[in-house]
């Protein structure tokens, strides 16, 4: 984090810090990080320190990200003893992390003996799946056709369909007709659709229609609430033409519930007439345009997701439909003000404005201020004052503050004034900084500088010393000059004050990127405590 930015005493001095940490891991992670700059000298300091760890886990990780450092003998004794590490330490996860990083400096006889490692470090199934799909690029021609036997050995459906199709990704051309024979051998329909579907796309394009084909078969075959066919359904439907999709919905529609999910899944690769058909039937007895009182449950949720793909002639019927399905959606309001983003724009003027009447400013804050953000990029001159209105009367400030940001964008110059006054009005001085700092861009360019004060007066007094940092840096990321200068120097000496060493370090994370900058140049992170008020 602060290595590109320290000189050479600085780094140093980190490099003294990270010998003194007692944790292993955490004294390899600041080795890692100065590494890229240490001296010959210090990489040896580094590679010593590291070998003396006590767990094989933190010997691994620190060598093998050391190795790309070093040059000669020292980087062949580092590999040498990388792979000792991996050798003792024997759990899956890790060695085949470690082995793929390591791989790129490795002679083949060094290959040969960390892919062995990696063998023997095999538990299950997954981690052989894993270790074949992981690194088949750096495996003979010769293994292939071992490898293809394998996968095609492995008992879970679902894992073996993952495991052809990674294979699928790299396989030589004489080995992909093995690799559709093991996914046709699979016995449960959802798998195979997947599998299928997933190695179709490595096909030369001669063979991929009839892949398909039998991917289709196998789904539909399938009965509709078997766990895996959602998914299998969803990999699919990309690659189908509009019969197909189409095959899909009349299938699925016979189970109610089951049939409206698979309805609203398939609705993009659907086409618009047959679609409008599906939906018409799925809401019957009740017509677009009506309010829909009893959708089955996967319909409640996807239908606003549908209203897009229908026939262009359909979408204003349906958008009003999909605002009336509120009261039955789990989480109410707030998915309900979701979904406005996508139906919003199909809605007339006059719709716009039952809309906005039917929000109520002391319904969930959140909720209110999203239907009010969703709602704003459609809205005329009028009803964006309404909008405002309903803004001003919500009691909460967070949300308050959070329906101003939504709307800022939208505001026309006649609107500003009643914004930045609103604004303004907020108390909670964590609330009126955020929402400042988010609204500045949009005020006049004259009262921005005083503006920018008030953000940095506000956020100067939040009580919560990493709420306030936050604060500051925000209103730094945005404003140059002094406000800035000032905001950063505040923000340091709030992020001095954190108890919690995680927090400094998210803190720093944020704040270094800010000073070095072409106006901040490394020596400002020295002095940026002397600066602070």
């Amino acid at each position: 984090m602060l290595v590109p930015y320290v000189d050479e005493a600085k780094l140093s001095t980190l490099l003294a810090a990270g010998h003194a940490i007692d944790e292993e891991y955490q004294r390899c992670r600041v080795f890692v990080a100065v590494a890229p700059r240490a001296s010959t000298g210090q990489l040896a300091g580094m590679v010593a320190a590291v070998r003396g760890c006590a767990l094989s886990r933190d010997r691994m990780f620190g060598l093998v990200s050391l190795v790309p450092y070093l040059v000669g003998v020292d980087r062949a004794a580092a590999i040498d003893a990388a792979l000792d590490a991996i050798e003792d330490n024997g759990q899956f996860y890790f060695v085949s992390n470690n082995v793929g990083r390591l791989a790129p400096y490795l002679t083949p006889t060094e290959l040969d003996r960390a892919l062995a490692a990696a063998d023997r470090a095999v538990a299950d199934e997954k981690d052989r799946s894993n270790l074949q799909t992981r690194f088949p690029s750096l495996r003979p021609t010769a293994w292939w056709a071992e490898a293809v036997s394998a996968a095609a050995t492995i008992k879970d459906g679902n894992l073996r369909a993952v495991t052809l199709r990674d294979l699928a990704k790299e396989a030589p051309g004489e080995h992909l007709d093995a690799v559709v024979t093991a996914a046709h051998a699979i016995r449960n329909g959802s798998a195979r659709t997947r599998a299928l579907a997933e190695i179709a796309p490595h096909l030369p394009e001669t063979r991929r229609p009839e892949v398909i084909d039998a991917a289709l078969a196998a789904l539909l075959a399938t009965p509709v609430r078997d766990e895996l066919r959602y998914l299998a359904r969803n990999v699919l439907l990309p690659l189908l033409n509009h019969d197909q999709v189409a095959a899909i919905i009349d299938t699925d529609s016979r189970k109610r519930h089951a049939g409206a999910e698979s309805l609203a899944a398939a609705a993009p690769y659907a086409a618009p007439e047959h679609l409008a058909a599906a939906v018409a039937a799925a809401i019957a007895p009740h017509k677009l345009g009506d309010p829909l009182p009893d959708l089955p449950f996967g319909l409640r949720h996807g239908f606003p997701r549908i209203v897009e793909y229908l026939p262009a002639s359909h979408r204003n019927l349906a958008a009003l439909s999909a605002v009336s399905i509120r009261d039955q959606i789990g989480v109410g309001e707030h998915l309900w003000a979701q979904n406005l983003a996508l139906v919003a724009k199909y809605l007339t003027p006059a719709q716009l404005d039952q809309v906005l009447a039917s929000i109520d400013p002391n319904g969930p804050p959140v909720a209110v201020s999203n239907a009010i953000e969703h709602l704003a990029a459609h809205l005329d001159h009028g009803q964006l004052d309404t909008a405002l209105t309903t803004i001003l009367a919500i009691d909460d400030e967070e949300g308050r503050g959070l329906a101003l940001t939504g709307i800022a964008p939208h505001l026309t110059e006649d609107h500003i004034g009643r914004l930045v006054t609103a604004v303004l009005d907020l108390h909670d001085p964590r609330v009126l900084a955020e929402t400042l700092t988010t609204v500045l861009p949009h005020a006049p360019a004259e009262q921005q500088p005083l503006l920018a004060q008030t953000v940095l007066n506000a956020a100067s007094t939040i009580d919560d010393p990493e709420d306030r940092a936050g604060c500051l840096l925000a209103l730094a990321a945005t404003q140059p000059g002094l406000h800035r200068d000032a905001a950063l120097a505040r923000a340091f000496t709030a992020m001095t004050a954190l108890t919690d060493a995680n927090a400094q370090v998210r803190m720093l994370d944020c704040l270094t990127p800010l000073v070095a900058t072409p106006q901040h140049d490394a020596t400002t992170i020295g002095t940026l405590e002397q600066q602070a008020p």
